[in-house]
């Protein structure tokens, strides 16, 4: 069916519920009236015990051209996976990733879909595109704690084009992004090594592909204590509203977190070696050669080698504590 070219195009919302009764009904009412007006929500859930698929059945029969709910064949087991099923299922040129429990502004669709706009301009629609934007994070009541996230995470987003800084700590949060169909294709199949569906995404994008952000919180990135994702514990990367910590107490939570740092670290270099073995012949020789050092600083015998690597290319996470953490753990490795 030919699109009527009086209208703007489709773009898709994969919405991800799991047990979210409780906020589901104000962020998909926030989705349907956004100011872009040719929206289509695509929703799955992941075997809800509350009331979550009543609310997601509700909206489908009021609105049965705007919002479709995708067969349940068993629960995926987690928000990537639930994530990744909804990608495989959709159709639309444009899509964007929805949390269960955030609102959006009215203008966020229409905000990124103009930035998209851009980059299609500069760079071709057969060119995988990527647009992000901010947040503004919120209590279960909406109340701002944080009025910009990425000044509080300690993010630059301009490092989504600087991949050696991105392999460590992502700068896009899912439900900010919208990718086109292009880069939607190219990231399927997923790799079980995929930390996260938008880390993934955000990587191919910075080597295959083009990426552009919006300098606005188009999102109020609710925190409550039923969060799957969040700031979570990751708040101890943050630059604002942090208490300054004693020696004593830094030295103490440097022992307690320094395994989970190393593991974080672990699981950078398990999807740098997929997104390098998937994608060898397409990739850029430069991209290639960072891939490859981002390997090294863990393979090579050498440990002056492998910090002299991690130093030289600024293959940091962002913090103090587990940046030391790693290099604890690169001068001890046992080939």
């Amino acid at each position: 069916m030919r699109r009527d070219m009086s209208s703007p195009p489709e773009v898709e919302i994969l919405l991800a519920t799991y047990n979210g009764e409780r906020f589901l009904r104000q962020q998909v009412d926030s989705i349907l009236t956004q100011d872009y007006k040719n929206i289509r929500v695509l929703a799955r859930d992941d075997g809800s015990s509350d009331g979550t698929i009543g609310i997601l059945s509700e909206y489908a029969e009021r609105y049965p051209d705007r919002f479709r709910i995708m067969e349940l064949a068993g629960p995926s087991g987690g928000a990537k996976e639930n994530f990744l099923r909804l990608m495989e299922q959709s159709t639309a040129e444009y899509v964007c990733f929805s949390d269960q429990d955030d609102v959006w502004l009215p203008n966020k669709v229409s905000r990124t879909k103009q930035a998209m706009d851009e980059l299609e301009f500069k760079w071709g629609r057969d060119c995988p595109l990527l647009v992000f934007t901010d947040l503004c994070v919120v209590d279960d009541q909406l109340n701002m704690l944080y009025e910009s996230f990425w000044t509080h995470m300690g993010i630059d987003p301009e490092r989504i084009s600087q991949l050696a800084q991105l392999l460590g700590k992502s700068v896009v949060t899912g439900c900010t992004a919208m990718l086109n169909r292009r880069l939607l294709e190219l990231s399927l199949p997923m790799p079980a090594a995929a930390l996260m569906h938008d880390r993934w995404i955000a990587l191919l994008a910075s080597v295959l592909g083009k990426s552009d952000f919006v300098r606005m919180q188009a999102v109020l990135y609710r925190q409550h204590d039923r969060n799957v994702l969040g700031i979570g514990r990751n708040a101890e990367d943050g630059l604002m509203g942090q208490r300054k910590r004693s020696l004593r107490e830094r030295i103490q939570n440097f022992r307690r977190n320094r395994a989970v740092y190393v593991e974080e670290w672990k699981s950078c270099q398990r999807q740098a070696r997929a997104l390098l073995e998937m994608h060898v012949t397409a990739l850029p020789k430069q991209k290639r050669d960072v891939l490859s050092a981002y390997l090294r600083c863990e393979t090579s015998g050498s440990r002056i080698v492998r910090i002299a690597t991690l130093i030289s290319y600024r293959f940091y996470f962002v913090g103090f504590a587990k940046n030391l953490a790693v290099l604890f753990h690169l001068w001890n490795i046992e080939q």
